[in-house]
């Protein structure tokens, strides 16, 4: 909203005014009408909801644009000088906010009246995304289910008709749901790394064309042009039998779409909070060098792709939690991103060092830190550790087979471990009941900060004039690449026992499958076993505020359908070798049959790529070097301006010998040296138990 002003004073004046003498009072009026609503209304309505959740948002912003406003006092205060841009960007932001309180407060008198309809499209707007949608169209297809399985439809004609026209709503349902889903879904695919945009795309086919295949069995029409779904367009008699296997096809071709479209979701959330300069420093550093650049400037895509991605992290987040307060926080830091869209870029573009440029990285700062730690306490702490160690695991094989320093790639793997420490000292401040194991994670996350100076100082020591360099105390010590090498394994040892302690290999009687946790124990007395199911429950689903009977209305009204994605003419790809299966979200799900049948498919695929476990054992580390070598680093460099003993560092690390064999066992390692008496040993031994668990297993079975 553009307001022609013309002093500092002028702008004050017109905030203070459209506070206290318009919003102020609006606040009041609104709370008044939803507590006399709710006083003749005591039954859930939807349309409240909405309503109470976008005023609330309103409130939020407000209240963040009163505490910028101190702060821009609190400058003036002490400068004597008040920026003009500044304050028509929080003008804008407040007039923006009023305007749909505003809208709010007609929405509610409507709601008294006979009509319980909202006028504003945008406060009407549907709050589902991928995960909800996926959730509903597993719900469709078991009604779908269910209803070609009826045989008292033949009673009466009446009962025929009714039965037909759930035939319709089904596939109204269905080709609503997976329309809406592959948009969420190929959006996502746009804005995630390289590495999983292929496989996501190919999913989406695959999906479209199971989808294609149920559909294509029970109404007739082009499914790729506009078709009516009605009775008289059934193909009848239908086949039930044909109808199932094409239903339980697409269930199990969604499951993969869903696992992957997470895997997708967790590796961009670990890029996103794992950077060697902020992007909005990145920004405004390059327009500070005096650079003559446009909107079209490079710098400026990379930071619109990249607010673009948080959005779509956000996004997924929100429909992955049930906590309505971290729900409001990620709605209002979304908002604030999207706010400060506008007024950023052309600020940091036209005087990139100045008060009101300084102001704005520093707001954009705090939202993208407070959406961190939100996204964060929603995502599963298994499932991010074995997501980080997977992307640690495959750029540390790509240094080890260069055989040369990358400043790049050896970047990535420090800020991979940083972030996971980030990510745990998230939890541990705001949620610390939440992890498991705790008394045995908090001397790997004490490992893992002290690893992580160590492999930074090395990254400075190798770097060269154009390289990234960490902000720690660097002096004239050398280091070579294999000492680097040692350091960065070790950093990977001790987030792969992160990983392991979360998620532990299975054994003989005890089975670790993703978030949901089998445990089978033989009684002493009867031949019998128990299975117990242990589940996470502190991050729930909020797909139950959308019950299907909420989406029905719709569906009779739309007739005419069509596939907004023609995925077919978007990819080209025939063949996806290998599948990464992992999940990022811990939500409550209706039965745990999703979770058993893609534990199945990466039992299968393990068994499929033996590739994998030679790539693992290229990443030997000898714990006992390691140790020696840090040692005399350290002593050389003085990090922390402290004496170390030899034998200093190997206790504060807790890496004792001792815990070489399980580091090695646990974790990678094929030795630099496989002819020393000590690892032809262990690797006999590794042997003789892997064909004692082999025989054990054939026995059971």
């Amino acid at each position: 909203m553009e307001i022609p002003v013309k002093t500092q004073r002028d702008i004050i004046k017109i905030i203070w005014r459209l506070i206290f003498k318009q919003i102020q009072p609006l606040f009041r009026e609104i709370v008044e009408k939803f507590e006399l609503l709710h006083k003749f209304d005591e039954k859930e309505n939807d349309v409240v909801d909405k309503i109470w959740n976008v005023y609330k948002l309103c409130n939020d912003q407000i209240r963040k644009c009163i505490l910028i406003l101190i702060e821009i006092f609190n400058h003036k205060k002490e400068h004597n000088y008040c920026n003009k841009e500044s304050l028509q960007c929080i003008l804008e932001r407040l007039s923006c906010c009023h305007q749909k309180l505003q809208s709010i407060d007609s929405c509610v008198d409507t709601l008294f009246g006979s009509s319980h309809s909202i006028t504003d499209d945008s406060i009407n707007i549907n709050t589902m995304y991928f995960v909800n949608w996926i959730d509903q169209t597993f719900d469709i297809l078991n009604n779908l289910s269910n209803t070609v399985y009826e045989t008292d439809y033949k009673i009466s004609e009446d009962h025929y008709e009714h039965w037909k026209d759930n035939l319709v709503i089904c596939v109204s349902g269905i080709h609503t749901c997976i329309d809406e889903m592959l948009l969420s879904a190929m959006t996502l695919c746009k804005y995630c790394l390289p590495m999983d945009q292929h496989i996501v795309k190919a999913r989406c086919q695959v999906v479209l064309r199971e989808t294609k295949a149920l559909l294509s069995d029970l109404i007739k029409g082009d499914l790729d042009a506009v078709f009516h779904a009605s009775k008289e367009n059934l193909i009848l008699p239908i086949k039930p039998s044909n109808i199932n296997v094409l239903i339980d096809v697409l269930k199990d071709v969604l499951y993969v779409l869903e696992t992957n479209t997470n895997t997708a979701l967790l590796a961009l959330v670990i890029h996103c909070f794992s950077y060697n300069i902020c992007p909005v420093d990145k920004l405004r550093d390059h327009f500070v060098n005096e650079c003559s650049c446009n909107e079209e400037c490079d710098f400026v895509k990379d930071f619109d792709v990249y607010n673009e991605r948080l959005m779509q992290i956000g996004s997924f987040a929100i429909s992955c939690s049930s906590d309505e307060n971290r729900v409001l926080s990620l709605r209002s830091g979304l908002a604030s991103i999207e706010g400060l869209d506008s007024h950023l870029v052309p600020a940091v573009m036209v005087a990139p060092l100045s008060y009101n440029s300084s102001l704005l990285v520093n707001i954009w700062k705090r939202e993208v830190a407070d959406i961190r730690d939100q996204v964060f306490l929603i995502v599963d702490p298994t499932a991010f550790a074995q997501r980080a160690k997977q992307m640690m695991h495959s750029t540390l094989l790509e240094i080890i087979k260069d055989k040369v320093y990358n400043n790049t790639k050896v970047c990535c793997v420090i800020n991979t471990g940083c972030v996971l420490s980030d990510f745990f000292h998230v939890y541990r401040t705001s949620e610390p009941d939440a992890l498991t194991h705790h008394d045995k994670l908090l001397p790997l996350i004490s490992d893992l900060d002290k690893v992580i100076p160590e492999c930074k100082i090395v990254s400075n020591i190798l770097a060269t004039h154009d390289d990234f360099k960490y902000k720690t105390r660097i002096t004239d010590s050398k280091a070579t690449f294999e000492q680097l090498i040692k350091r960065l394994k070790l950093l990977y040892t001790i987030v792969n026992k992160i990983n392991c302690l979360l998620s532990p290999e299975e054994d003989i009687f005890e089975e670790s499958i993703k978030n949901e946790t089998f445990s089978v124990a033989k009684t002493m007395n009867k031949n019998t076993m128990y299975l117990t199911k242990m589940f996470r429950t502190n991050v729930k689903s909020s797909t139950a505020k959308f019950p299907l009977a909420i989406l029905t209305k719709n569906f009779k009204a739309n007739k005419e359908l069509s596939f907004s994605l023609k995925l077919d003419e978007i990819c080209d790809i025939s063949v996806i070798k290998g599948r990464i299966t992992s999940i990022l979200y811990s939500p409550l799900r209706k039965g745990s049959l999703r979770k058993a049948l893609l534990s199945r498919c990466m039992k299968v695929e393990n068994v499929a790529h033996p590739n994998e476990d030679e790539e693992d054992e290229m990443l030997s580390l000898q714990i006992t070097d390691v140790l020696n070598d840090l040692n005399n680093l350290t002593k050389s460099s003085r990090m922390m301006n402290a004496t170390y003993n030899d034998n200093d560092l190997t206790n504060d690390l807790k890496l004792s010998v001792n815990e070489t064999v399980t580091n090695i066992t646990d974790a990678m390692d094929e030795p630099s040296n496989i002819g020393t008496l000590e690892r032809i040993n262990d690797l006999k031994l590794v042997t003789s138990r892997l064909s004692d668990l082999k025989s054990a297993q054939e026995t059971s079975l």
